[in-house]
């Protein structure tokens, strides 16, 4: 379980990228930005280690993440969930970047949820995961490479 965590700690910047934070201008350190970090999330997502992220390997990240957001473990999001999950190594609290990624965070749960009952099922969630995982798939091939990922993250920025 510990492990789980700690993966669902390490990729929550991409796979829940629009399902949780984004990057607010250009931040550098460890796991922020462009740099090392980002590789990192990628490799605890790339289960098999070729390098690339599968849409299974997608799909069950976005479970992991699901599952960590769902603290009461109803099968489904309120947005007090949703918007209690931090983002990111957290070097630093900046008030205003907080506020503008809580604001982001509360369209994006929005958007997640179409029936506007004000929770997030697990199928709405994977959904959203899905379209994420799509839109990073430039090139149609059903993996997200290195640059995919990294071009996705600079757009997000």
């Amino acid at each position: 379980m510990f492990k789980a965590f700690m993966i669902v700690l390490l990729t929550l910047g991409w796979s829940g990228q629009a399902l949780a934070d984004d990057d607010v201008g250009p931040r550098w350190g460890w796991g922020q930005g462009p740099g090392p970090g980002m590789m990192q999330r990628l490799g605890a997502i790339d289960i098999n280690d070729d390098g690339m992220i599968s849409d299974d390997e997608a799909a069950a990240q976005v479970e992991l993440v699901f599952a960590a957001m769902d603290g009461d473990d109803d099968g489904e999001l309120t947005e007090d969930e949703y918007l209690s999950v931090r983002m990111g190594p957290g070097r630093g609290f900046n008030e205003a970047r907080q506020k503008i990624m809580q604001e982001r965070k509360k369209t994006r749960f929005a958007q997640m949820d179409p029936d506007k009952n004000g929770k997030v099922s697990k199928a709405e969630f994977m959904v959203a995961g899905k379209a994420r995982f799509e839109a990073a798939d430039t090139d149609k091939d059903g993996r997200v490479t290195p640059w995919e990922f990294r071009a996705q993250h600079r757009n997000s920025m």
